[in-house]
């Protein structure tokens, strides 16, 4: 039986995953900086203990807080996978992001598409990525993932939070266009890959972009109040496009996303307005 160490398991995404892994019939090893009940406890996570397969998810995931310590975060993740790469581990599987791909790209981007480092977080992504392909492992630039316990600071939680409401609805900026993903289609995704005998870059979101304006006007139909006015406070003065090419993945893992946007989004505010009235 594989034994699998997950850093970041009581995450967004890592909570997720490890409901998803749970019936997988493999040994899971959580591992976190926190001093929690059935958790391996460790100071640094380059300490993690050895196992078949490492699942690393445990980073910053707000890229202002990443930016903001600059090339100090950079060389602290980077220590960190060197460390977690130095043969402890028959594969690593790396939460990435598909922001390296940049927002100037009109089609999806492949996992052959160029990439760059335009910020600490970026920076970070790329040169972590490269210490993970280094060493045989997979590398999974993942979309916008959203679901229950997500980030309160992202632009879909603005959206919930003023539904159903009074008055126009209020967004920064209504232009960009993203790559939605259920949270649980993620976790099904590194599920697949920890499976696989694959190793290299795959893409994991659904190929299809959504613009914020259009998120919002999802969201307004969702709870009936489609007349309300959507006003961006800030709009940009250019397109940002981010969306992913899965097809790849598709190929060598088998596996696509389940749910649909409208659904799972509905499922989302329905959660979300049960905890606001809690």
């Amino acid at each position: 039986m594989a034994t699998v160490v997950v850093t970041g398991a009581t995450g967004f995404l890592g909570r997720h995953m490890m409901a998803h892994l749970a019936s997988s019939g493999l040994t899971i090893i959580t591992v976190s900086r926190q001093a929690l009940p059935g958790v391996f406890h460790v100071q640094d996570y380059s300490q993690c203990p050895a196992g078949d397969v490492l699942i690393h998810l445990a980073e910053e995931p707000d890229r202002s807080k990443v930016n903001q310590r600059g090339e100090e975060y950079v060389q602290d993740s980077a220590r960190v996978l060197k460390a977690l790469a130095s043969g402890i581990y028959r594969r690593i599987i790396y939460a990435s992001s598909g922001v390296v791909y940049g927002d100037k790209n009109e089609s999806a981007c492949g996992v052959d598409s160029p990439v760059f480092a335009t910020d600490a977080y970026s920076k970070s992504k790329l040169l972590n990525e490269q210490i993970v392909l280094d060493s045989g492992g997979i590398v999974v630039r993942l979309s916008n993932l959203f679901g229950d316990g997500m980030s309160a600071s992202n632009v879909m939680s603005d959206i919930i939070r003023q539904l159903p409401g009074i008055g126009a609805l209020r967004i920064r900026d209504d232009k960009p266009v993203r790559d939605y993903l259920s949270v649980s289609d993620a976790a099904t995704a590194f599920g697949r890959l920890v499976a696989s005998n694959y190793r290299g870059i795959v893409n994991v979101g659904t190929g299809i972009g959504t613009s914020v304006r259009a998120l919002a006007e999802l969201s307004l139909s969702i709870v009936g109040q489609e007349s309300r006015e959507i006003i961006a406070t800030e709009p940009s003065p250019r397109p940002s496009i981010n969306v992913l090419d899965i097809a790849e993945t598709t190929k060598r893992i088998g596996w696509s996303p389940t749910s649909m946007l409208r659904a799972q989004l509905t499922q989302l505010i329905h959660n979300m307005a049960n905890l606001t009235h809690e």
